[in-house]
């Protein structure tokens, strides 16, 4: 048998395939039996888009009918299929243009969809394939329907038990099908969306799949604590497009991220044409912290450790200046950076005696080091005393100040003997204290001057409340800024003739209570019962939040009023100088070194002496008062 006789049996099945279904029109049936003859499609079952939108454009350039009939018969096929699948009468009450409706009714039966609920993000995109190639005009509006179809699905399916929530799965997702309908219908009407679509069908990490997942889930479903606008600005669309890049630079894990791939990706943003640039370190690390706090267990080799996860005590963090993470991602020699990893283990965890403070003094220092040795190849597995020696010429070529090399040296002593210690280096029995310079103490004077101290309180009154109320704490007190900052509503006590402050000083691990004045007792107990502040909490409180007011915060505050009230012009606001105007008052008065050391809290004599500005000013004014009395005398000075 002939190959035309086969190819006109097996079309035969075609052409009863098209009869069956109730059309009857000869030409398009004939245009419809041609077109499939030419691809050698034997049956309707075999037609897919790609064959649907060929057809289609075959019959709009097809000279032996006319342009009536073209506007007709490029629909045929999409006729024939609609009729052979599955009806959708919902779609009457919803879709009201027929037009439109008939498209999605096509295409639906073509992709074997007999339920809307079905309806995938993969589907989205093949519809809007399909409908740019053969919709000239309102091809937007055209592809809204198959949305609108399907949060209509959506909303439906609402009824049911069951938990609408978003599951990850291996496959292209489309936020706007998300099955809860309140978070699918945030993004309804977005014009941009292309960051609607992740998909998790890559062959790319799975932990960095499951990492964008874990974050995008809980954005959206936390997203009704801020604006669409806002959710798709600073959250959805930065991890959009971290994910893209992520995949094009092979990054496998998020927590593991390095700086020059940090930095990679903030300079990627800032070519975007996207108004999340603004924030895009800000978004970041918000990913990161996201990533590390969420972990089963802690991620030790994770490039940034964020502190929030550790769940410290009070004693060991101050929460007017809180740390909030340590980033290693800046260490380029890995075995340096392991070892560095183990000792920041050790201390936040073991150490328990040290403040986070601290431990980030040491961070710092010991960070320094390894970027010098990062410069020079410089391996701690194979440190010598010449490396140690090196470096330390290194620093003293540098003019640092001797308090800064000692304070520096015996950090990283500390560090050295720990890797010693745990058999990670060879002992190299090197003497840190031999390079340790002889540091001078130069007193400098920093207490508040009476002029600058009367400035300030001929406008105080201007001041917000909160402002003022800190400042009296600190004026009248003496306490540092962190500790007026912490100030609970218990600390202010009366025992029935004399007013305290009960007063939790970090830097000396203890509790103590000092006399203060009976007015600002009465003021901060009324500020407190009027606020209605609990003794456990913050009685001066950061904006938007519980927590406590930040020490940065308050002095740019300060000077911010300073500067409005002309005060900064010879005075700019120093907090700690007060502490220091207070101790220097105390001793001018009478008091002796060990009463002011035990009001301040300090460790040793010594210190508290520095806060003394007493030995400068008593010079100067024995000085200046000498040369008056000399000359009442009426001598001559020559």
């Amino acid at each position: 048998m002939g190959a035309l006789k086969i190819a006109q049996i097996e079309y035969s099945y075609v052409h009863e395939e098209i009869i069956s279904t109730g059309y009857k029109e000869a030409t398009g049936i004939d245009l419809i039996e041609g077109f499939l003859l030419s691809r050698r499609i034997t049956s309707l079952d075999d037609v897919d888009l790609d064959t649907a939108i060929d057809f289609y454009n075959m019959v709009l350039t097809c000279t032996t009918i006319t342009d009536t009939q073209k506007s007709h018969f490029a629909s045929v096929l999409e006729m024939i299929i609609r009729l052979r699948g599955k009806s959708f009468p919902e779609l009457k009450g919803i879709i009201k243009n027929r037009s439109k409706r008939n498209k999605l009714e096509f295409f639906l039966s073509l992709r074997n969809i007999t339920d809307l609920a079905d309806i995938d993000a993969v589907d989205r995109v093949e519809f809007e394939h399909y409908i740019s190639n053969t919709v000239v005009a309102k091809r937007i509006e055209y592809i809204k329907i198959i949305d609108i179809a399907k949060l209509y699905a959506i909303e439906q399916s609402m009824n049911d038990l069951h938990p609408h929530v978003l599951r990850y799965e291996n496959k292209l997702i489309y936020l706007t099908y998300h099955p809860n309908i309140a978070i699918a219908k945030q993004f309804e009407y977005t014009q941009v969306k292309e960051p609607l679509f992740f998909d998790f069908s890559l062959n790319v990490s799975e932990v960095l799949k499951r990492q964008v997942f874990a974050l995008l889930k809980y954005d959206l479903e936390e997203g009704d604590k801020v604006s669409t606008h806002m959710l798709l600005q600073n959250r959805i669309t930065p991890l959009w497009y971290l994910y893209k890049y992520c995949v094009e630079h092979e990054i496998d894990d998020i927590s593991k991220v390095t700086n020059a791939e940090v930095e990679g990706f903030i300079e990627y943003l800032n070519t975007l044409p996207i108004k999340s640039t603004t924030c895009s370190r800000a978004a970041f690390k918000r990913i990161r912290k996201f990533t590390f706090l969420n972990t089963p267990t802690i991620d030790w080799d994770a490039s940034a450790w964020f502190l929030e996860r550790f769940s410290f005590t009070e004693g060991r963090v101050n929460p007017s200046n809180p740390r909030e993470a340590f980033y290693f991602d800046d260490v380029e020699i890995t075995e340096n950076l392991d070892l560095l990893k183990g000792y920041m283990k050790y201390l936040l965890g073991l150490s328990q005696r040290l403040s986070i403070t601290s431990i980030y003094m040491i961070y710092n220092n010991v960070k320094r080091m390894l970027f010098y040795f990062d410069e020079n190849g410089i391996y701690l597995t194979k440190l010598t005393k010449a490396d140690l020696e090196n470096y330390i010429n290194y620093l003293q070529r540098k003019d640092v100040r001797v308090a800064t090399i000692n304070s520096h040296l015996g950090e990283i002593s500390k560090f050295i003997y720990y890797l010693e210690t745990k058999e990670c280096i060879q002992p190299l029995g090197f003497h840190f204290e031999k390079y340790r310079g002889f540091e001078v103490y130069t007193h400098n004077d920093i207490s508040v001057s009476k002029e600058d101290q009367r400035k300030v309180f001929e406008v105080l009154g201007y001041f917000p409340e909160e402002l003022r109320l800190m400042f009296l704490n600190l004026w009248c007190l003496g306490i540092r800024v962190n500790e007026v900052c912490t100030i609970k509503g218990n600390a202010y006590l009366f025992d029935g003739s004399t007013a305290w402050f009960l007063i939790y000083q970090n830097k000396a691990k203890r509790e103590k209570r000092i006399p203060i004045p009976t007015e600002l007792y009465d003021l901060m107990t009324e500020y407190i019962k009027r606020n209605n502040i609990a003794p456990d909490e913050y009685v001066f409180k950061a904006p938007h939040t519980t927590g406590p007011y930040r020490s940065g915060t308050f002095r740019q505050q300060m000077n911010i009023l300073f500067d409005k009230y002309g005060i900064s012009e010879t005075y700019k606001f120093k907090s700690h100088g007060y502490r220091h105007t207070l101790a220097t008052e105390l001793y001018n008065d009478g008091a002796n070194i060990q009463c002011i050391r035990e009001y301040l809290g300090h460790s040793s004599e010594d210190m508290t002496k520095h806060y003394i500005d007493h030995l400068p000013n008593k010079i100067d004014k024995l000085n200046e008062e000498y040369f008056a009395t000399k000359n009442k005398e009426g001598i001559q000075w020559n």
